[in-house]
């Protein structure tokens, strides 16, 4: 019997602790925000290997063999390295995409995977896809993520997402926190993850479609605080559509400062744990 997604990834996940970083918190008054979004990997979640599906593809070939050899699946044998293989279609998918305009192209995980797997979209894949991506990338929620969503709710504030994800992505984060998104205080109609829509972040196009439909609800971007780890791909392109930014420096693995990049926007706050986030907005 195949495992539910929920469950596979519960079962596959252990709990990580952050490396502190030695970054000094910056506290600043964000007066004003009736809203707030997340990015996901490294920011609301530890992420294992810094970001999602960064880590080096040789290394896991032993483990995506294992993975398939447990869910009975025999892999091409035109290709020793499948991993290897992974990479190159992943990155044709991004090829093809920018030949078409896109600058920031996103791949639908699951189409990879029955590329290199000569197989259809079904469950069994999407478990190879959960599977290898627990393996690669472990994540664990971060330490003060739950009690600030609640916090946050419970005063009202419109909660969203803007993540470069996977369909694994939002059922991970369920998975982990025991509870789905809308129960955690988010509002579906404010949260964009890349897969669905084949661009990805540092382009403005996921932070676009948040920033439209916050306006819809007369919520201007100056009201609204967006929250990652990445000043290159999460706070240079929130603040270029006008949202206040706070740079979330918790944790070594995944702190992109992009120091080399001058002309890169500042955020508006710099936070070392969840829990600060409330001290912004009093």
């Amino acid at each position: 019997m195949i495992p539910s997604p929920s469950s596979l990834i519960r079962s596959l996940s252990h709990p990580l602790a952050p490396i502190e970083t030695g970054v000094a918190p910056h506290l600043p008054c964000l007066a004003g925000i009736r809203a707030v979004a997340f990015d996901i990997y490294g920011t609301l979640v530890v992420s294992g290997s810094g970001d999602i599906g960064v880590s080096d593809a040789n290394q896991q070939e032993s483990a995506l063999r294992s993975i398939l050899r447990d869910l009975e699946i025999v892999p091409p044998e035109e290709h020793p390295l499948l991993t290897e293989r992974f990479v190159e279609l992943i990155l044709r998918d991004h090829e093809r995409a920018r030949s078409l305009g896109i600058k920031h192209p996103e791949i639908e995980v699951r189409d990879i995977w029955a590329q290199l797997l000569a197989r259809e979209r079904d469950e069994l894949l999407e478990s190879v896809a959960i599977a290898y991506e627990c393996t690669s990338n472990p994540v664990w929620p971060m330490p003060g993520a739950r009690d600030l969503l609640a916090n946050l709710h419970q005063h009202d504030l419109a909660l969203g997402i803007v993540s470069n994800a996977q369909f694994y992505t939002p059922i991970m984060v369920e998975a982990l926190f025991d509870d789905d998104l809308e129960h955690l205080g988010f509002d579906q109609e404010l949260c964009f993850f890349s897969f669905q829509f084949g661009e990805a972040k540092p382009g403005l196009s996921l932070y676009g479609r948040l920033r439209d439909a916050l306006t819809r609800r007369k919520i201007s971007p100056s009201e609204v605080l967006y929250l990652g780890n990445d000043a290159l791909k999460d706070i240079h392109p929130a603040a270029e559509l006008g949202f206040r930014t706070a740079l979330f420096a918790g944790d070594q693995r995944s702190l992109r400062l992009h120091d080399n990049k001058t002309a890169l926007n500042p955020p508006d706050a710099i936070i070392t744990h969840l829990s600060q986030v409330l001290a912004l907005l009093e």
